[in-house]
């Protein structure tokens, strides 16, 4: 009954299993992720906790979800080990134990015990564009940390399992690029997807005196 009550609700499981209260923000992205077979694009100011909510999102669909799937890339190994599996060890390390006591996290991989479910961290780089291929399951959740600086080639390849059928997406990232797979999510293929904007002075995670510096160093409207 919890488990069937946190598949559906990954807030209460955020809530509920870990013990935080997500922003608004956080709970938006955790909401628009619970809708079946998902795409969802997410661009973002700095310090909003985008990264913090992909951990999340990790331990919610592993734990709730049967045959579960999770691969994780980023353009740089940075940003998956010092990062998001950072993130991730942090909050597995809070997790009540009722669920903690069922998960191993290893360098690569985020393990079910007794369960062929796994997330795995594959860092995208356009002279190996497998990262995001030949992952098969009943559910799966494909994760894009910073996808904006993430090479098309990746994004190329990669295309046939991000339209399987019930397969679920979440890309993020800081929009640092006019061109590319992240930017035509919210401009071109926007009908595709889900698209949320974090505002970093929207976000209580952010404190006001870093808006206001970078207000000050660049001038309000500057990009």
């Amino acid at each position: 009954r919890v488990i069937r009550k946190h598949r559906n609700d990954p807030v209460a499981f955020v809530r509920e299993a870990l013990g935080v209260v997500p922003t608004p923000q956080q709970e938006a992205l955790l909401r628009a992720v619970a809708v079946p077979g998902a795409h969802v694009a997410v661009r973002s100011g700095h310090g909003t906790g985008k990264s913090c909510t992909l951990a999340w999102l990790i331990l919610w669909f592993i734990l709730t979800h049967d045959d579960a799937r999770i691969p994780c890339t980023a353009p740089t190994g940075h940003q998956l080990d010092d990062i998001l599996w950072a993130e991730l060890k942090k909050w597995h390390g809070g997790l009540h134990p009722w669920y903690r006591q069922n998960l191993a996290v290893g360098g690569e991989k985020l393990t079910l015990t007794n369960s062929p479910s796994f997330a795995v961290k594959r860092t995208a780089r356009k002279e190996s564009p497998e990262a995001l291929q030949g992952f098969h399951a009943k559910n799966i959740l494909f994760l894009l940390d910073e996808a904006s600086g993430i090479p098309e080639q990746i994004f190329e390849v990669a295309e046939g399992a991000l339209s399987t059928p019930g397969a679920s997406v979440v890309m993020t990232s800081n929009p640092t690029q006019t061109t590319g797979y992240f930017h035509r999510a919210f401009h071109r293929d926007r009908s595709k997807w889900t698209c949320l904007q974090f505002n970093s002075e929207d976000s209580p995670l952010v404190s006001r005196e870093y808006v206001k510096d970078m207000e000050e160093k660049y001038g309000r409207e500057s990009d």
